[in-house]
Parts: C-alpha cells; structure tokens; sequence
C-alpha cells in the first residue's frame, strides 16, 4: 500500500522566497550595524545629508523585519505572506539608494527581492485567500 502525497506547485519558491528574506535580513543587519560602526568617518560625508547613522538605522529595522517575515513565512502564518511581499518592495527600494555607489550590489538585491516577491505573490497567495 502506497501513499502519495500530493505536492502543492510552487512549494519551492515559497521556501526560496523565505530563505532569501532571512538571508537578506541578516544582510541588512550587517551592512546597518557597519553603517552605525562607521558613522563619523570620512564617508559619513557621502551619504544622506552627512547622516550615515540614520542609514544605519534604516537598514537595521529593514534587516530584522526581513527575518521575522521569513521566519514566519516558513510557519506558513497567513500575515506572513502579505508581510512577506511588501517587505520584499521596502528592500529592493531601500537598494535603490545605493544603486549609485554599488551598483552591481544593488541591482543583484533587487533582482532577489523581486524573485521572492515573485514567488509570494504567485504560489502563496491561494493559501491567503
């Protein structure tokens, strides 16, 4: 006797877009904690307004909501999904900023946050409704 599970389609892209929002989150948090570290040096100067410690904190809160989401995500929370998406696009437009000073950086990030967005909104959504 054999029991087949059923797979639901996209369950993969579900698991690659929760991944990468950990994965960007911790990201995030590195490059905020190095922006807060680094907060009166000489390239304090190039960056909004002078104020590089507010950058610092930008991406820190992006950073840990990033990792909350996609734990969540993986807990298969319903808010998650709809969390999961809109910071998906408070990511790829936080790298817009520095898409000037690192751009191939940048333009890989958001490239990945659209990928996720992707996957959320295309294979996670029926599970919302």
């Amino acid at each position: 006797m054999t029991v087949t599970s059923q797979r639901r389609p996209g369950r993969g892209w579900t698991a690659y877009a929760a991944i990468l929002l950990i994965f960007a989150g911790v990201m995030q948090i590195t490059n905020g904690l190095w922006a807060l570290d680094n907060q009166d040096t000489a390239v304090d100067s190039l960056f909004w307004g002078d104020n590089l410690e507010a950058w610092g904190w930008l991406y820190l809160i992006v950073g840990i909501v990033l990792v909350v989401v996609g734990a969540f995500i993986f807990r298969r929370a319903d808010w998650a999904v709809l969390a999961g998406i809109a910071a998906a696009f408070i990511g790829a437009m936080v790298n817009l900023f520095w898409i000037f000073s690192y751009p191939l950086v940048s333009i890989l990030a958001i490239t990945l946050y659209l990928l996720a967005a992707y996957g959320l909104t295309t294979y996670s959504m029926e599970e919302v409704e």
